[in-house]
């Protein structure tokens, strides 16, 4: 049997450690918004092979942005001054 491949999301609480397993990089991202709201302390975000993410690396995960969008370099077109 195969086993699944989590992110793991953990924070302290007053009375221990709370730990989610999510299947997906989004799902991760709402635990660990929720874990904020809560005041939880200490949080980590690990990927499905143990790497430490942050939130700005699930939000780049999940929104596909993990680079520069395609049509960067037509956006950073330098403006000249006359």
């Amino acid at each position: 049997m195969d086993q699944r491949r989590l992110y793991v999301v953990r924070g302290a609480a007053k009375n221990g450690i709370i730990t989610y397993k999510c299947p997906t990089a989004e799902w991760a991202l709402r635990k660990l918004r929720d874990f904020k709201a809560a005041g939880r302390q200490d949080i980590t975000i690990t990927d499905p092979d143990g790497v430490s993410l942050t939130e700005a690396d699930l939000i780049g995960i999940v929104d596909g942005s993990d680079g520069a969008p395609a049509n960067a370099s037509a956006m950073a077109v330098p403006q000249t001054a006359r």
